[in-house]
């Protein structure tokens, strides 16, 4: 299992101290990257190439929109195409190989106007059949579908959701993520896993408590979740994905050192 840190363009000075600390790779947003300066790009890639990290996995917003009259029109889908792959396009000086999707677009339909939630699950699968999968197959990417709570989006709350959604889709690089942040706040069963493992190609972590960066006796049940992967038989990317309490560096070695506990 390798080891990331998810940091944005801002933290280009941080990178050589993430591969002194023992990240093995970084992690940051498409949406950020694609609308930056080119001076705030330069120094980020300048930053990367002095050191051995690579950006292996980003992350974008879910595109279209929803349409309350029950479906993605045709119009709508080559609209949200265009724009999906445009940013993908501006931003592949990054060089991932992992598309996390995140909140947004269809995902986040208004839940007090009585829409059927059949219909919105069955539309995510269109999106990510039609916009989704074959911008990324474009750019040669991994799709991981993130798992998110019910405070942030009211679709795609468990890990299964979201496994079957990307199986309805019927593509073959749409796949998910694991959260153990979300995951832990939605009560969800991570003995799971074991039941669609060869899904899973991405993680993300951090202390539930605040969502802050992992640390020694902080009271979370890392222990579980990094068993669970396994026994799915995950050997992937986890990235550590959480608030910095305190200073920098201090924070991140004290994250490193409690993951590395239980990275296989």
């Amino acid at each position: 299992m390798k080891l990331g840190a998810c940091i944005g363009l801002g933290g280009a000075d941080r990178l050589q101290l993430l591969q002194d600390i023992g990240y093995q790779y970084v992690e940051t947003s498409i949406i950020e990257s694609a609308k930056a300066d080119e001076a705030v790009i330069e120094k980020y890639r300048n930053a990367l190439a002095k050191t051995s990290l690579k950006c292996e996995s980003s992350a974008i917003r879910f595109p279209s929109e929803y349409n309350p009259a029950g479906e993605q029109t045709k119009a709508q889908l080559e609209a949200a195409y265009e724009q999906f792959y445009g940013d993908i396009e501006k931003t592949r000086w990054l060089g991932n190989e992992i598309l996390v999707i995140g909140a947004g677009g269809v995902r986040n339909y208004p839940t007090d106007k009585g829409y059927d939630v059949k219909n919105v699950y069955e539309q995510l699968a269109v999106v990510c059949a039609e916009v989704i999968s074959p911008a990324a197959k474009a750019f040669g990417l991994t799709v991981a579908l993130e798992g998110l709570r019910k405070e942030e989006s009211p679709t795609l709350n468990l890990t299964e959701q979201s496994v079957a959604v990307a199986k309805a889709s019927g593509k073959d690089n749409i796949k998910v993520m694991t959260d153990y942040y979300h995951i832990f706040l939605e009560g969800e069963d991570m003995t799971k896993f074991s039941d669609f493992g060869d899904m899973i190609v991405h993680a993300h972590i951090a202390n539930p408590a605040g969502r802050l960066m992992p640390a020694p006796g902080d009271g979370a049940d890392y222990p579980s979740f990094f068993g669970e992967l396994k026994k799915a038989g995950y050997n992937g990317r986890l990235s550590v994905e959480a608030r910095i309490q305190g200073e920098f560096e201090p924070t991140m070695r004290a994250a490193y050192e409690e993951m590395m506990k239980y990275v296989y």
